[in-house]
């Protein structure tokens, strides 16, 4: 836990109307990222700038800059040049602020005024890996309608979303069967609360699970079609959140008739208060590396080759 950082003097920008920012001018491997010298942001009707201090980086923007989720979702083909990243920056006045910045990857962000002030005891980069991806696992536990004694299998487990998940399944009183890949992955699963674990990179790794109640599904395409068939008919739920994989599960509505289960996909508009509530919770975010911001093309190869456990974040 770190304290706030102190309060700034003079303007945001030192170098004469122009920061750094990473950009892309067309959709490819993570070599496609570069670091430019843009103008600075100016902020519009309710917005303001910040310093900022770090960024956290999403295997979701992996997708969108190699063009592949455009193919598998339209709305999601972005016209290359910035992703609206999520930052924690510092006003002119000694905010401390988090939320998402249009300006993407770079040294200033433009956010709402009524963006969530980060809690002094907070660090930068716990209160990322609370902001999208903890409130990712809230929204999904809690769409899940998870209760006491319920079997909850947690996808991808000791990553962002599911190391958090995790521990939000166990305080609702749920039994816990993490799911991932490797046994350094395994064991902070297990640190973090699970009560069982299984390496879904075994082959037929579903054969010793007992059916579940609800999963929460990040991974896509036959994991978690797997995944699924382990819901326990009539009363299962299956939250689908994201995959990883680059291909969505392919579940029919005969299969979901033939199971008669409920298939549920998650919506997280990133309510402010939804922030608030896991601040004021004694969760443990686990946290990654910090690269600097010249390093982004490197932070996209680390989340594209499951090479991280936990929350990566950019230090412009």
């Amino acid at each position: 836990m770190v304290a706030a950082p102190k309060r700034t003097n003079g303007p945001l920008n030192s170098r004469g109307g122009v920061v750094r920012a990473v950009r892309y001018s067309e959709f490819g491997p993570a070599g496609v990222l570069r670091v430019e010298e843009v103008p600075d942001p100016v902020p519009g009707p309710g917005q303001v700038p910040v310093r900022v201090t770090a960024i956290g980086l999403n295997y979701g923007e992996t997708v969108i800059r190699s063009g592949a989720a455009g193919r598998v979702v339209p709305w999601f083909d972005l016209r290359p040049g910035a992703f609206n990243a999520e930052v924690v920056g510092v006003t002119d006045d000694g905010r401390r602020l988090i939320g998402y910045s249009a300006e993407g990857y770079a040294e200033l962000g433009l956010l709402p005024e009524d963006a969530v002030e980060v809690p002094d005891g907070v660090s930068d980069h716990e209160a990322l890996a609370l902001h999208l991806q903890g409130t990712t696992a809230l929204r999904a536990v809690e769409q899940a309608r998870v209760a006491a004694g319920e079997r909850v299998l947690v996808e991808a487990a000791a990553g962002g979303v599911g190391s958090l998940a995790v521990q939000l399944a166990r305080r609702a009183g749920a039994v816990v069967v993490a799911a991932a890949r490797g046994r350094r992955k395994l064991e902070l699963a297990r640190e973090l609360g699970a009560h069982e674990v299984v390496d879904y990179g075994e082959p037929d790794w579903t054969a010793g699970v007992e059916p579940v109640d609800v999963v929460l599904s990040s991974s896509g395409r036959e994991i978690a079609r797997q995944s699924f068939e382990l819901l326990r008919d009539d009363v299962g739920r299956l939250v689908l959140f994201g995959f990883a994989s680059g291909e969505p599960v392919d579940i029919t509505a005969n299969d979901v008739y033939r199971k008669h289960v409920a298939v549920i996909g998650l919506f997280n508009p990133l309510d402010p208060d939804d922030l608030r509530r896991l601040f004021a919770l004694d969760l443990k975010p686990v946290l990654g590396e910090s690269l600097p911001l010249a390093d982004a093309a490197r932070g996209h190869e680390l989340l594209e080759g499951r090479a991280t456990t936990g929350k990566l974040v950019l230090v412009p």
